[in-house]
């Protein structure tokens, strides 16, 4: 076997898809071939889900990998990386499965690639238990640039559950990452609140935006109703905060029988608690802010506690590769950085 042979456990920590997510985009960043057994095992219904074989189908895609046990319901998988390699590429995750989790599996690794990418998603946009698009386009795809990735992407249409549907297209250039350091949080340069709709009566953003600005945590906040095509009826509200080269993205779906009213007051109460840290990246943030650190060697961030979401990510970044994420506590934040190799 190879000497550099990586195995998971997948019911470490929280037990869930994104430690097979992280693993595939360890292996392909490292080179070193993985296995990962009861993968997704704390979850009701464990093994591989159809967005989690499109990830597994995408790294293979880039890397040539060799892959056993990539089926439905498979709980063991061995990937075997080949060099990731740029080009034209198209997943299709089906239905509503997420195209963002995809795309966050392999943007880091075709950001090292030699060749520049063209990645056309096809899929769900705006999931209930996955980052939206919207806040990919806000908040994550901001860092990495602040790390120095060339990313640019193009929105077609939206995809919300069930129908999905969605089509959007990546553009990634060969980038090098170095460290940055975000040891506090910049002021507030920009406050926008937006009410995205498909295919729903009009009246229901304005309602959302309405009941918004009672609760709104941020004075002289921007306010507006957009149109986003999509092949299915869905609304988002969301809240995005400039602090000049790096944003906190807040978004809540809104679901059949919630009040436009309640939805507002979820949203607020959540941009509340953020407001009341000192943290510069959001909690999501955090979690999906560790492997590019790792990428770039070095860094500080000012960062939300962690999540059970990020303490796995953080464990798993250190047992598959030769550094530590240490935290450091700070009033009112945490600061995320990179610590000495491992002994």
């Amino acid at each position: 076997m190879h000497n550099n042979h990586k195995d998971v456990d997948g019911r470490q920590g929280e037990g869930g898809g994104q430690i097979l997510r992280s693993s595939l985009t360890l292996a392909l960043l490292h080179g070193h071939p993985l296995s990962i057994r009861h993968i997704r095992g704390k979850r009701p219904k464990p093994g591989l889900m159809r967005q989690h074989l499109a990830c597994v189908r995408a790294a293979q895609a880039i890397s040539g990998a060799t892959v056993e046990g990539a089926e439905l319901g498979s709980d063991r998988l061995s990937f075997a990386p080949g060099p990731v390699r740029g080009g034209n590429y198209h997943f299709d995750v089906g239905s509503a499965g997420s195209t963002t989790l995809v795309f966050q599996t392999i943007v880091l690794p075709l950001l090292q690639a030699a060749e520049p990418s063209t990645v056309r998603f096809s899929g769900g946009t705006h999931n209930p238990m996955a980052p939206s698009l919207t806040f990919l386009e806000a908040a994550f795809l901001p860092l990495l640039r602040r790390f120095g990735a060339s990313i640019e992407i193009e929105v077609e249409r939206w995809g919300y559950m069930p129908a999905g549907g969605g089509q959007w297209v990546a553009h990634i250039q060969p980038s090098t990452l170095s460290p940055i350091v975000v040891d506090h949080r910049p002021e507030i340069r920009d406050s926008e609140v937006i009410a995205h709709l498909s295919n729903v009566r009009h009246t229901i953003g304005t309602r959302e935006i309405d009941s918004y600005r009672d609760h709104c945590p941020v004075p002289d906040s921007r306010y507006g109703v957009r149109h986003a095509d999509a092949d299915c009826p869905g609304n988002q509200l969301s809240h995005t905060l400039s602090f000049g080269g790096l944003n906190a993205c807040f978004t809540a779906l809104g679901q059949h029988r919630l009040r436009a009213e309640t939805l507002a007051a979820r949203l607020a109460r959540r941009v509340q608690r953020f407001l009341a840290s000192q943290a510069a990246l959001c909690e999501h943030l955090t979690d999906q802010a560790m492997l590019p650190l790792m990428v770039a060697g070095g860094g500080a961030l000012s960062c939300s506690p962690l999540s059970e979401h990020a303490r796995t990510n953080r464990a798993l970044i250190e047992q598959l590769s030769c550094i530590r994420l240490g935290i450091e506590e700070r009033p009112g934040h945490l600061i995320l950085h990179l610590t000495q190799d491992h002994p």
